[in-house]
């Protein structure tokens, strides 16, 4: 193994270890400050009821993104089922479940974090799933059309 791919697999564990322990303050200071960070690609009249994506380039951006995305979805769990790396690319496949606060419904998916790592930080972050079991629950429409208990 290279020690790029070496290097990329630490911040890699690291992240996702922040990001599924609910630890941001940890998960933002892998960020490097003018991260590159396209979570989704806002689509009116589809997507856009999740406030907080769109393409970000700075660490105070995601921040505040995270912020948003807590103010109106509570993480019920996320867990890391597979790593890829290599070299300063590391891709992790995240199975996560939410509860939207306003409708009280959850959503579940699986997505994609593509990374890329240079020295120590997350230089470019990018998130890919498909988002309609979210947008269901944002608006209340979802399947199973009743709020968790």
């Amino acid at each position: 193994m290279s020690e790029a791919t070496e290097h990329t697999r630490d911040v890699a564990k690291r992240w996702f270890s922040a990001l599924t322990g609910g630890d941001f303050a940890t998960a933002l200071s892998l960020l490097a400050d003018d991260v590159e960070w396209i979570n989704y690609r806002p689509v009116p009249g589809y997507n856009d009821d999740m406030k907080w994506i769109g393409t970000l380039h700075s660490r105070d951006e995601v921040a505040e993104s995270v912020r948003v995305f807590a103010g109106q979805c509570d993480v019920v769990s996320e867990e890391l089922l597979d790593l890829v790396v290599e070299g300063e690319k590391a891709a992790g496949i995240i199975h996560e479940i939410s509860r939207v606060k306003e409708t009280g419904i959850d959503f579940e998916i699986v997505f994609t974090h593509w990374l890329t790592v240079r020295d120590g930080r997350i230089v470019r972050w990018e998130s890919h799933t498909d988002p309609s079991q979210i947008i269901r629950a944002i608006r209340g429409d979802a399947p199973q059309a009743k709020a968790a208990s």
